[in-house]
């Protein structure tokens, strides 16, 4: 189950790839929010010009808030927290 401090991404439908990644900063019994940190520029197209550099900063690297029902989100863990839920285990 994802929790608190959790580092996630979120995985292509389709491809072996990540499209972005981030940490969980909010854990509740039926959702959890994720603040998105990085994301894949080749995919969000960031060469293609600088307008898709700054919309996908503005859009892409926000807190986004996921339903834990909710399967098609394709959010994975890619490093649990540790028991406390920051990190470390004592």
């Amino acid at each position: 189950m994802i929790k608190l401090g959790d580092f996630v991404g979120q995985k292509h439908p389709n491809e072996n790839i990540f499209l972005k990644r981030g940490i969980v900063i909010d854990s509740l019994e039926d959702s959890y929010v994720v603040q998105w940190l990085w994301y894949d520029k080749n995919f969000w197209m960031d060469f293609q010009h600088t307008v898709f550099e700054e919309l996908n900063k503005r859009y892409l690297l926000t807190k986004m808030s996921y339903h834990r029902d909710q399967k098609s989100a394709d959010i994975i863990i890619l490093s649990k927290a540790g028991k406390n839920g920051l990190g470390k285990t004592q």
